[in-house]
């Protein structure tokens, strides 16, 4: 079990994940970082750590893990300087939804264990204010393979710890992967999805004159489908995924040949889409596990 443990990144994730443990590892002693010193204020007086600084000031090299909870470009440039202050062969992971090139950047150094990981959960808001401790219930984690420090012991200790830490915090799958296998499942699970989220929320915030009744007219079709371009964490994650251009371009060349068909057929087009539906109504997906949208969870 860890005993010291210290969190950088308060807001959703961060916060979230320190809750988490505070209930199910009330013994495990946590350090929140973040830049705030209001989230550091909030996370103090929700008893959610027990100590709060900033990443200067914070006792690395007593910790036994280290998770970095900030965003994707912010977490690819702290790790090595992180790394470096903590005690050898200790863990060191983090949540970032992009993998290969956070994983290729801690291999360039021994000193300690370091486990990429992802949960697969979130909401649309952001902070601490929307963190809770059930945000990873039912959840699944992507882990990567250990790289850094190569002492086997290590590097066993590590994957127990990155594991048992993830279990108490309410995860129900946790899956080994590699770094860009796990990239490739992600853009078209997760960074695609976002991709054209927002871009259909631009076309309404970009409407003209027709702005103001698109959304008068907007319902929940509208509210689904662009949810998650409220979610500008997800934007630093694709950016660091080599995958998500190509398929970019693929979607848009899919929307292309949908236009054609509904200009030349549309009772072709219509005939796909149909398709299309059937199939995804036969999907199995993963329940959904985060709280909906103005009703978050009790802490």
């Amino acid at each position: 079990m860890l005993e010291r443990i210290a969190i950088v990144g308060l807001g959703l994730i961060g916060g979230s994940l320190a809750l988490a443990l505070r209930r199910a590892r009330p013994d495990t002693w946590i350090a929140g970082v973040d830049v705030d010193a209001r989230t550091r204020d909030l996370a103090i007086d929700e008893r959610a750590v027990d100590a709060a600084t900033t990443l200067d000031l914070a006792p690395l090299e007593t910790c036994d893990a280290v998770v970095l909870c900030t965003p994707a470009q912010p977490l690819l440039e702290m790790l090595p300087l992180v790394a470096a202050r903590m005690r050898p062969g200790a863990l060191l992971t983090d949540v970032c939804g992009a993998k290969e090139r956070i994983c290729a950047a801690a291999a360039t150094q021994d000193r300690v264990v370091f486990i990429g990981g992802h949960p697969m959960a979130g909401t649309e808001f952001r902070g601490f204010v929307a963190a809770h401790p059930a945000l990873f219930f039912g959840s699944t984690v992507a882990l990567c393979p250990p790289v850094g420090a190569g002492d086997e012991t290590a590097r066993r200790e590590a994957i127990r710890r990155v594991r048992d830490l993830w279990t108490a915090s309410g995860a129900e799958k946790l899956l080994d992967v590699e770094p860009d296998e796990h990239d490739r499942a992600v853009t078209v699970a997760s960074h695609l999805p976002y991709l054209a989220a927002a871009a259909v929320a631009q076309a309404l915030i970009e409407s003209g004159g027709e702005a103001a009744l698109a959304r008068e007219l907007a319902a929940g079709g509208f509210r689904d489908t662009t949810r998650l371009a409220g979610d500008g964490t997800v934007s630093g994650a694709a950016a660091l995924n080599r995958f998500v251009p190509g398929a970019a371009r693929a979607l848009a060349d899919r929307l292309r040949t949908l236009a054609d068909a509904l200009e030349r057929s549309p009772e072709e087009a219509l005939r796909r889409l149909s398709a299309v539906a059937d199939d995804r109504r036969r999907m199995r997906l993963p329940p959904v596990t985060t709280p909906v949208p103005g009703r978050p969870f009790p802490r």
